[in-house]
Formats: structure tokens, sequence, C-alpha cells
């Protein structure tokens, strides 16, 4: 793994002639075994401690690539950032969101509105927080529709990504583009670059969000998945899958670590043709390896 500061971003893109990865051979190894077919970026970073400056290992860092439901982190942020100071009021105009004709819900089957209208009604902007990133359980149907809540409580997929933009010039190659569960063709997939979705994470990891009050980063921190790792400390994740093609599967998170400094990770891959695989098994390979790279590099800027 390259010394450079851990506020790592190792970004692979695989072509018919492989790119070596910047990293341990195991992380090499790990990428050819994907083949050519395969687009994959992984942004890794150790933060910065006292007597310590942040170190990185990065490759193509500035790939774009569809997010699936990672790009969540980023508009939570902006929701909890409109409505700070009423996080636990409902969300303003939600009723009008929840209308048949509403471009947030509108795609959904008549059955499909009403289980979302069900699961959401008179929510607050915290639990839509919490059931969008996967904190608080609900069906897939309803956890897809409370990210496309805070979407149109933003103002849309347009001024969605304004504020994303306008929060941090790292937030830049954020791009959300439709509402979740659309058709992906239509206006595009929501993409970003894996040092973009890096650059959130480790604004939430050292709570630097610019142009929020302390309790509301820490309450941006809270609703995003959590879950303990014996070997690597408190992991807050959020990762993301689409099944159709182009095929995506993206892990991301950051290691809490007692007396060390957090690691943030992004691995993003995306395979645009499965044939002749099914698309089924494809996604689980994806996703096995996406898990299996994003360890390993964590595990690599670990140690001291």
């Amino acid at each position: 793994m390259s010394n450079l500061k851990l506020t790592a971003v190792v970004v692979m893109s695989l072509a018919a002639t492989a790119a070596r990865a910047q990293g341990p051979a195991e992380i090499d190894a790990e990428v050819a075994r994907l083949g050519p077919g395969v687009r994959c970026g992984i942004d890794v970073r150790r933060l910065a401690a006292e007597g310590a400056p942040e170190t990185s290992s990065r490759k193509d860092a500035d790939a774009v690539l569809p997010t699936a439901s990672s790009i969540k982190v980023a508009i939570m942020i902006e929701m909890f950032a409109k409505f700070a100071g009423k996080l636990d009021e409902p969300v303003p105009g939600l009723d009008a969101i929840l209308k048949d004709d509403h471009p947030a819900i509108a795609h959904f089957e008549p059955k499909q509105r009403d289980e979302i209208r069900a699961g959401l009604a008179g929510a607050t902007v915290r639990r839509i927080g919490r059931v969008m990133l996967g904190s608080e359980g609900a069906t897939n149907l309803v956890y897809n529709a409370a990210s496309n809540v805070a979407i149109a409580a933003l103002g849309g997929p347009d001024e969605t990504t304004r504020l994303i933009h306008a929060r941090d010039p790292e937030f830049a190659a954020i791009m959300v583009r439709r509402y979740m569960l659309t058709d992906r063709k239509a206006r595009g997939d929501n993409e970003s670059t894996p040092a973009a979705l890096a650059a959130v994470l480790r604004r939430l990891a050292d709570r630097s969000l610019p142009g929020l009050d302390p309790a509301t980063v820490e309450a941006c921190r809270t609703v995003v998945e959590v879950s303990d790792d014996p070997a690597r400390g408190r992991r807050h994740f959020k990762d993301g899958a689409l099944d159709s093609l182009p095929v995506i599967r993206v892990v991301t998170g950051w290691y809490d670590r007692p007396g060390a400094p957090a690691i943030v990770y992004v691995v993003m891959l995306a395979q645009d043709d499965a044939a002749p695989t099914p698309l089924a098994e494809a996604a689980e390979r994806l996703q096995r390896a996406a898990e299996r790279i994003a360890a390993l590099a964590v595990d690599s800027l670990s140690k001291p």
C-alpha cells in the first residue's frame, strides 16, 4: 500500500488491460479476479491524528461511477441542514409529497403508494433520515421512498445536487439525477467519484461538516447504520446495490477506533455486461469482492 497520507483514495479502473492497484498484493489480486468487464473504484483514508498527518493511497480516485443507495448519506445531510432545529417535527409538505401525482412516488404502483403512505405518513425529519439510511427497519420500498421524500423536501434532484455541491467543493462530483427506483435511463444514474463519497464520510467521521452546528452534525452521525467489529472498531456504513445493468455494488463507511484515527472507506464496483452470467450471480460476486477489497484496504491502513 502506498504510504501517502491515509486520507486514502484507492481507485481502480479496469479495462481490457487492467491497471495495477496501488496497494497490497492481495488487493491487486482481488481486482485482477474481477476481469476486464468491471469498473472498480476504492477510496480509503486514515484520518489525521495528533502528531500524525492524514495518509492515503490512491489510483483513479476521480472515476465517475453509479452510487446506488450510498448517495443517501449526502442527501440526508442536506435534509438535516435545511431543517436543523426541527428534526423531530414532521417533514414540511410531506402530505403533498406522498400524493399519487408527486414525482417522488408517482412511478410506483397504486398498492405500493399505499404502502409508502402507511409507512411514512407523519414522519419526522429524523425518522426519514433513519429509514432512508437503513438504521430503522422498513421494507425496501419504504426505505427507498424515504430517500425520495428527502429529495422532494429539498426541491427535487437538481436542487438537491446544488445544495450538496454548495456544502463543500470536495462534494462537487456527487450528482443526484433521479428519484430512487425510477428509470435509470431517463435521466441517468445517480453518480459520484469515490473521492467525493469519501469526502462526505470524512466530514462525518471527524465532525467537520461545513455550515452545520455541532448538534446537527451529531444527529447526522447517529442516523447512519452501525455495527461493532471487534477487530476494526465501530463501523458506520451505507452500502448500495443495483441488480439491473450495469450491476452495481458499493460499500462505504468509516470505522471509529478507540485510541486511533478513524478510517474512511469507499469501494465502488460496476459491471456493464454480465453475459453469460445470470445477473443475480454477477451481483453476488461483486458484493463479495467489494467486501473483501474494503476489508483488505482498511486492514492495510490500520497498521501503525
